[in-house]
C-alpha cells in the first residue's frame, strides 16, 4: 500500500512538468502587452491607419448610424450580453465600387504568390504609414477574456509564437488581386445565409463597454460548418453603436486596431480610455497567473472553414419605444444585474442592424434585421424549460410506477416487451446526461438543469432499470427455450446429415446417437445429454443487463460525437433517423403481442401518458417558434407526432379487436381459446347469487395459475342471451 502511494506521487511529480517555460512565456507576454498598451496610449485620431475607410463604406455607415428617421431623444439598452440571429446577404454592387475606388494590381509574371498566402498563414508584409512606430510584436500572446480571464498556450507552441509577429490585420493585407481570392478560401460569399452572434459586454468606462464575442456565418443550404470569427470592439452606450473587428479564431489582433474604426475624435478619445482600462485588466490578469491566483486557460477552438478574411463590423441597436421611460429601462437592467425583487417593466424588444466590410477580401455583408435575446431572457427561458422537463420526468415516474403495479405477476410481466421499456429508459438516460452536462458547463443554468436531470435520473436508475431487470428475469426461460429449440433443430439436421453420409467403417451408415441397434428409439428412462448449465443468479442477470445497456450507451455517445463534427446536412439526416428509431418504442410491444397472441400488456394510462410526455420536448424545440435554442419550427415534427399516434392506435386496436387483427387468417397458427364463455352452471363461473337482470353471479374468482381475477359476468350474460334466443326460435 505504501509503495503504491509512493509510486503514484512519483508519477504525478514526473507529469507535473517544469514551470520555468511557462513563467518565461508569461514574462515575455507581459512585456509585449505593456509595450502595446504604451503604443495605444500614444495614438492620435486619423494617423497610422492600416486600412483607411473608403468613401463607399463611409456612405453605408452614414445610412446605418444616421438614418433619416433617427430620433435624437431615442434611448437604448446599455448592455446587450446575449445573442443575435438573422440573415445575411452579400452586396456585390458595394464590393464592386470599393474595388474601383481602391484597385489592386494583378500578380506580375515574374512574381508568384508567397507560400504564406497559399496556405493561409502569413503573407509578405506591406509597409504602411506608421509601421515604424508600431511595436515590434504586433500583439500580446495572451488573449484576455471578457471577464478578465486569460486564454493562451504554453510550451513549444508559445515559444514558436514568440518568434513571429502575430497580427492578422497587418499580415493578411493583400498586395495583389489574386491575394483576395486566396484569403477568401472555399466559403461561397456570393450566397446568402444565416448568422449567430454571441456577445458579452463588460463595462469599461461610464460611456463605453468593451465587447467580446464569437460570430458564425453559414450558407443558406446549411451544408458546411460556416466561418467562425472572434470579435472584439467597443459599444457606445449613449447612441447604441458598435465598432468591432472580427478575425478568424486562430488569429490574433492588437486592441489598438479598434481605434482605426472611430469616426471622429470624440469617439476616438472615449474608445482609447476604454482600451486603456482593458489593457490594465489584462496586465493584472497576467500578474495574477504568475502569482498563482489564477490559472492559465487554453483558447477554445471551434470547427470552421478555412478563411483569412478579417472584418470591420458595425452594429446599430434598435431604439427602445418612446412609451418606455429611460429610468424604467435602467431599473430593469439593474434588476437583471443584481436582483432585488422590485417590480419592473416587461423587457422591450431587442434588435439591431449590421454592416460588415472585409478590407483584405473586399467583401461587404449587410444584415437588415437581427433579432436579439439578452442573457437574462435566455435564463428565464431556460428556467421555464427546466421546469417543464422536470415536470415531464415526474409524470413519467408516476406512469411507470402505475405500470409496474398493473403487472404484479410473472404472467402479466411476460406480456410486456423488454425492448419497449429499454428504448424509453435509453431516451431518459440521454436526457439526464444532457441536462446535467448543460448545468455543469453553463454556470447560471446549474440549479434548474440539475433539478431536471435529477428526475430523469430517478426515472432511469431507480424505476426504469428495475423494471427492465424484472422483465429480463421473467422472460429468460422463454429466451432459453428458443435457444434450446434452435440447438435441437441444428443437432437434428447434423444427425440427419451424418446418418446419410457417414459410415461406421463396415460400409453401413452410422446410427444416430439417440436410437438403439435396429433403429428403435431409446427408452424414456435412458440418460440423455443435458444442455450446458446457465447461471441463474440475480448477480449474473444484473451484470448482463447493465453491461449491455452501458455498452450501448457508450457506442451511441461515440456515434453522436461523429455526427456532431459532421456537416449540417449529415447532422440533420442522422438526427431524423435517430428520432424515428427512438420514437418507435411501441413497435416491439406490437410485435410481441402478435407473436404471443397476448393483449393488454400495458395499461391504457401508460400508453397514452408516455406517448404524450415523450413528444413534449421534441415539439417544444421543433414546433415552438420561441424555443430555448432558437430552432426554426419545422413541419416534420408533426410527422413524428403522427408516427407515434399510429403506434398508439395499433396498440389500442390490439386490445379491442385482438392482437392479430391486422394479420391475414391464412398466416395465423391455430391457437387455443383460453377465455371460453362459461355457462352459469359451471362452478368456475362463480355462479351462486342473483344480480339485476336475472343473471347468476357469485363471489370474485381468481385464476389458479396467474392469480389474476376472472371476469365471468359478461360471459355468462352473453351465453344466457344466446340460449334464450335459441329457445325462442324453437
Amino acid at each position: 500500500m505504501r509503495a503504491g502511494i509512493i509510486l503514484l506521487l512519483l508519477v504525478l511529480w514526473i507529469l507535473s512538468g517544469d514551470d520555468a517555460p511557462q513563467t518565461a512565456y508569461l514574462q515575455k507576454a507581459l512585456s509585449d502587452l505593456q509595450e502595446e498598451a504604451s503604443f495605444c496610449a500614444n495614438r492620435t485620431f486619423g494617423t497610422n491607419l492600416t486600412y483607411p475607410v473608403s468613401e463607399v463604406v463611409t456612405a453605408e455607415l452614414t445610412k446605418l448610424f444616421y438614418p433619416e428617421n433617427r430620433d435624437s431623444r431615442a434611448h437604448y439598452y446599455s448592455n446587450v450580453t446575449g445573442s443575435f440571429k438573422g440573415d445575411w446577404t452579400f452586396d456585390e454592387d458595394i464590393a464592386g465600387r470599393i474595388n474601383q475606388e481602391q484597385p489592386l494590381p494583378p500578380v506580375p509574371k515574374n512574381e508568384t504568390l508567397t507560400d504564406g498566402v497559399k496556405d493561409g498563414n502569413t503573407t509578405e508584409k506591406v509597409e504602411s504609414p506608421g509601421d515604424k512606430d508600431r511595436p515590434a510584436n504586433g500583439t500580446t500572446l495572451v488573449e484576455g477574456g471578457a471577464d478578465g480571464s486569460t486564454n493562451s498556450t504554453t510550451g513549444e507552441q508559445g515559444q514558436q509564437e514568440e518568434e513571429k509577429v502575430v497580427d492578422t490585420i497587418e499580415d493578411k493585407k493583400p498586395k495583389y488581386q489574386e491575394d483576395v481570392d486566396t484569403f477568401r478560401g472555399p466559403f461561397q460569399f456570393n450566397k446568402s445565409g444565416t448568422f449567430v452572434f454571441n456577445v458579452r459586454e463588460t463595462k469599461a468606462t461610464e460611456y463605453v463597454n468593451f465587447v467580446k464575442g464569437s460570430w458564425r456565418l453559414k450558407h443558406e443550404d446549411n451544408e458546411d460548418y460556416g466561418i467562425s470569427l472572434a470579435v472584439q470592439g467597443v459599444h457606445f452606450v449613449h447612441n447604441g453603436s458598435f465598432y468591432m473587428w472580427g478575425i478568424p479564431e486562430e488569429s490574433r489582433m492588437p486592441l489598438w486596431h479598434i481605434l482605426d474604426l472611430m469616426p471622429n475624435n470624440a469617439s476616438f478619445t472615449m474608445a482609447a480610455a476604454a482600451l486603456k482600462e482593458r489593457y490594465q485588466k489584462r496586465i493584472k490578469t497576467i500578474h495574477d497567473i504568475m502569482d498563482g491566483k489564477e490559472r492559465l486557460e487554453l483558447p477554445e477552438m471551434t470547427l470552421s472553414e478555412s478563411s483569412s478574411c478579417h472584418y470591420q463590423m458595425y452594429m446599430q441597436l434598435g431604439a427602445i419605444s418612446q412609451s418606455v421611460r429611460p429610468n424604467a429601462l435602467k431599473d430593469l437592467e439593474r434588476e437583471w444585474a443584481a436582483p432585488q425583487g422590485i417590480s419592473v417593466i416587461k423587457a422591450p424588444h431587442l434588435n439591431s442592424t449590421l454592416f460588415m466590410y472585409s478590407p483584405n477580401c473586399r467583401l461587404t455583408i449587410g444584415i437588415k434585421q437581427a433579432e436579439g435575446m439578452k442573457r437574462e431572457k435566455f435564463y428565464s427561458k431556460a428556467v421555464y424549460y427546466a421546469g417543464m422537463a422536470g415536470t415531464v420526468a415526474f409524470i413519467q415516474v408516476f406512469l411507470l410506477v402505475r405500470q409496474m403495479e398493473y403487472t404484479p405477476t410473472p404472467s402479466s410481466v411476460s406480456k410486456v416487451s423488454y425492448w419497449t421499456i429499454a428504448i424509453q429508459v435509453f431516451i431518459d438516460s440521454y436526457l439526464c446526461m444532457l441536462h446535467l452536462t448543460t448545468g455543469i458547463l453553463v454556470d447560471f443554468l446549474f440549479i434548474p438543469f440539475v433539478a431536471a436531470s435529477f428526475f430523469s435520473f430517478v426515472l432511469v436508475a431507480i424505476f426504469g432499470m428495475r423494471y427492465m431487470l424484472v422483465i429480463w428475469r421473467i422472460q429468460r426461460p422463454e429466451r432459453r427455450g428458443r435457444r434450446n429449440r434452435a440447438a435441437a433443430q441444428a443437432a437434428a439436421a447434423q444427425a440427419a446429415q451424418a446418418q446419410g453420409t457417414t459410415t461406421d467403417g463396415t460400409g453401413t451408415a452410422a446410427r444416430p446417437t439417440d436410437t438403439m441397434p435396429g433403429g428403435l428409439p431409446l427408452p424414456v428412462t435412458a440418460p440423455r445429454p443435458s444442455p450446458p448449465p446457465e447461471d441463474d443468479s440475480p448477480r449474473s442477470d444484473m451484470q448482463a443487463l447493465y453491461g449491455r445497456f452501458y455498452w450501448m450507451l457508450i457506442i451511441s455517445l461515440i456515434t453522436l460525437y461523429k455526427i456532431a463534427i459532421s456537416s449540417t446536412k449529415v447532422q440533420n439526416l442522422m438526427i431524423s433517423i435517430c428520432a424515428i428509431a427512438l420514437f418507435s418504442f411501441w413497435i416491439p410491444q406490437i410485435i410481441r403481442n402478435v407473436i404471443r397472441g397476448s393483449k393488454k400488456g400495458l395499461s391504457l394510462w401508460f400508453i397514452l401518458g408516455m406517448s404524450a410526455t415523450r413528444l413534449t420536448i421534441p415539439i417544444y424545440f421543433y414546433g415552438c417558434p420561441d424555443n430555448l435554442m432558437g430552432h426554426e419550427p419545422t413541419p416534420w415534427i408533426w410527422g413524428l407526432v403522427a408516427w407515434v399516434a399510429l403506434q398508439v392506435g395499433v396498440l389500442l386496436l390490439q386490445d379491442w379487436l385482438g392482437p392479430r387483427f391486422f394479420v391475414p387468417k391464412k398466416y395465423l397458427p391455430p391457437i387455443y381459446d383460453y377465455h371460453p364463455i362459461l355457462p352459469a352452471a359451471d362452478e368456475e363461473s362463480g355462479a351462486g347469487g342473483t344480480v339485476p337482470g336475472g343473471h347468476q353471479h357469485g363471489p370474485q374468482q381468481d385464476c389458479a395459475i396467474c392469480m389474476l381475477p376472472i371476469d365471468t359476468a359478461s360471459g355468462a350474460a352473453r351465453l344466457s342471451s344466446v340460449v334464450g334466443s335459441l329457445v325462442d326460435a324453437d
